[in-house]
């Protein structure tokens, strides 16, 4: 259920006085994991990079759930609530980053660039010791090469109605469920009338298009592991290739064959 923001904990400060940022895997423990990041809804005073060290991985905030792939980060900026993953499965890293020390690539959330440099430099930091000045000189580097994602992506909104949260978050979980509105409404006992609206006016789409875009959203992330179409398709929902092929061009302006060959690392 959604955590109303005068309940959300807004966290202190991770990074050390007078660097740049830190860098933390989310799947580890830390000694400062009480001011870290978390799977309830919390806010930072710091901004943050969260980004896959590996593979795939998804993110909630901004009341959206965002899909990561490899290469890809999403830019919180400081106070945004979100909660991540501390799963040991989980592939998703966050790097905090001062506030007064640095300026922000984006005034909101957002994609980014996490390219392979930029993650080894992290990876590098995180395990080296070395004199600060050194160490500052690095993580300035890193914040250069945080640049503004410009690949295709999907938004998921994540409704925050307690009438429909529960079914979104089922369908975001398991985008390939094909229960009908209706039989969505009798398992939540509210009438399908009011479900319908309900989603329309939380997320600005109807039941079916949000459902879309969580099974394209899950899609993308396949797709650029290297599953292949057809499977993807199945695994999302999709009886046929080709209803599968019209929904992904209807919205990425594109067939999943070319999104395929383009992104796959």
């Amino acid at each position: 259920m959604p955590v109303p923001r005068r309940d959300v904990e807004r966290t202190a400060a991770v990074v050390p006085t007078g660097y740049l940022l830190t860098k933390r895997t989310l799947a580890l423990r830390y000694v400062d994991d009480e001011n870290g990041c978390r799977e309830e809804p919390h806010t930072h005073v710091e901004h943050a990079v969260f980004y896959p060290e590996r593979a795939t991985a998804t993110l909630v905030a901004d009341d959206r759930e965002w899909p990561l792939s490899l290469g890809q980060g999403l830019w919180v900026p400081a106070g945004t609530v979100h909660s991540a993953s501390r799963s040991l499965k989980t592939t998703l890293a966050v790097t905090f980053i001062d506030t007064t020390m640095a300026s922000a690539p984006l005034d909101e959330v957002g994609y980014v660039t996490v390219g392979s440099a930029l993650r080894e430099l992290l990876q590098h930091l995180e395990l080296t010791g070395m004199p600060r000045a050194q160490r500052l000189r690095a993580q300035t580097v890193c914040l250069d090469l945080v640049t503004r994602e410009t690949r295709p992506h999907i938004e998921l909104p994540l409704p925050r109605d307690e009438r429909i949260a529960p079914i979104a978050a089922s369908l975001a979980h398991d985008p390939a469920d094909d229960r009908s509105l209706e039989e969505w409404a009798t398992l939540t006992a509210h009438s399908s009338r009011t479900v319908a609206r309900v989603f329309k006016a939380e997320t600005g789409w109807t039941f079916t298009q949000w459902r879309t875009r969580a099974r394209l959203a899950l899609a993308i992330r396949l797709l650029e592991d290297g599953i292949p179409v057809g499977i993807v398709a199945r695994r999302v929902g999709y009886t046929s290739n080709s209803a599968f092929t019209a929904a992904f061009r209807g919205i990425l302006q594109q067939p999943p064959r070319a999104y395929r060959a383009s992104h796959h690392r």
